[in-house]
């Protein structure tokens, strides 16, 4: 008899074993609908701020230190050629960017590096924001002529991030 009610037990604790897996499914699918933001910085400080106030827009965050590794991130790093570039986007075909947002003045690949790299690559649909503590209006102009979706000034505010994110929503393809 005691035999019996160990058997009832095990099988009450299989459907347990199968919701939980079901819920983290659950929770990587809706992972997967979330708007992605890689935001690019040098800046801790500024880095960890852009995340925090993205966060509160319940966007999924990448954050990287360099241009460097946002080309890498991106499969653009040693982009050269067209070949590369097709094979290149195979390779991230899973990976899904909706906004970069990115700091002008970087060490290496600066933000306006990266945004060229960006636009004349298979990710020239994702719109860049590029970011400055300066406000040099010749530099924003060649940012914004050179494919940015919008030059803000540093330090950013909640405001700001709600302006980019409405912005940028309207111009997303509805799925």
């Amino acid at each position: 008899m005691e035999l019996m009610k160990s058997d009832n037990i095990v099988p009450d604790r299989q459907p347990r074993q199968e919701e939980i897996m079901q819920q983290q499914k659950q929770q990587e699918e809706e992972e997967e609908r979330r708007f992605h933001v890689l935001a690019v910085d040098d800046s801790v400080i500024d880095r960890k701020l852009l995340e925090k106030l993205l966060k509160a827009f319940s966007c999924q965050v990448t954050c990287l230190e360099s241009g460097e590794k946002a080309l890498e991130y991106l499969g653009l790093l040693h982009n050269s050629a067209t070949a590369a570039s097709s094979s290149q986007s195979q390779q991230h075909q899973g990976l899904k960017v909706n906004l970069i947002m990115t700091d002008f003045s970087m060490p290496g690949t600066s933000g306006y590096d990266l945004l060229k790299r960006v636009k004349g690559s298979y990710w020239k649909d994702v719109p860049v924001v590029v970011m400055s503590s300066e406000n040099v209006p010749s530099r924003i102009s060649m940012c914004l002529e050179g494919g940015a979706e919008e030059f803000m000034l540093k330090p950013l505010q909640l405001s700001d991030v709600h302006k980019i994110q409405a912005r940028i929503l309207k111009s997303l393809p509805q799925s």
